[in-house]
């Protein structure tokens, strides 16, 4: 049922702050693109610019704000030409965790991905890795990271899809590392 309220804003093109579920309470600002039973897909906003896409599983949401503050910021979106960059080509798959990163393993897509490291989320679990996915199963996907040096990790991360918090793509961290990382 959650979903529904979701979709809503999807069709609305509206601006939404989400609160995570756990500890730390990092919000995600943006316009909603998609929503699936399982999936939020959302083009975020840092500071008055789209900054990529990001995936929060519904399950770890614990709020949702669309009230005035989001409104305001459509309208100056709006009054600065910004609206024209909102949407996504192609809208990737949100049902299903593997056929969701075949999607960005197939379109090339570094990925930041942040997670838990037990089943017993909070703010000391949470880790955090930027990188290329290299391999799927039923169960967990593997990333190989990179460093905030600039150089790739020999071992690659492996995380289970129930520990994901979010995943995003396309921000401007992660495009700007893209062109200067040695080839993998």
């Amino acid at each position: 049922m959650k979903h529904l309220k979701f979709q809503e804003l999807v069709d609305t093109k509206h601006v939404l702050t989400v609160t995570p579920k756990y500890p730390p309470y990092d919000t995600s600002i943006g316009f909603a693109l998609g929503v699936s039973e399982e999936m939020l897909l959302m083009q975020e906003i840092v500071e008055f610019h789209l900054s990529g896409y990001a995936i929060i599983p519904l399950g770890e949401i614990r709020s949702v704000r669309s009230k005035k503050a989001e409104r305001t910021l459509e309208r100056l979106f709006e009054a600065e030409g910004l609206l024209k960059g909102v949407g996504i080509p192609e809208l990737p798959p949100l049902n299903d965790w593997p056929e969701l990163f075949r999607w960005l393993q197939k379109a090339g897509k570094l990925v930041q991905a942040q997670f838990f490291e037990t089943l017993d989320p909070g703010y000391s679990d949470e880790a955090c890795v930027y990188g290329k996915i290299i391999g799927l199963s039923a169960r967990s996907v593997a990333v190989r990271n990179f460093t905030e040096v600039g150089l790739w990790e020999s071992e690659s991360t492996v995380i289970a899809y129930e520990n994901i918090k979010r995943i995003r793509w396309d921000t401007e961290y992660i495009r700007v590392f893209e062109k200067h990382l040695p080839k993998l």
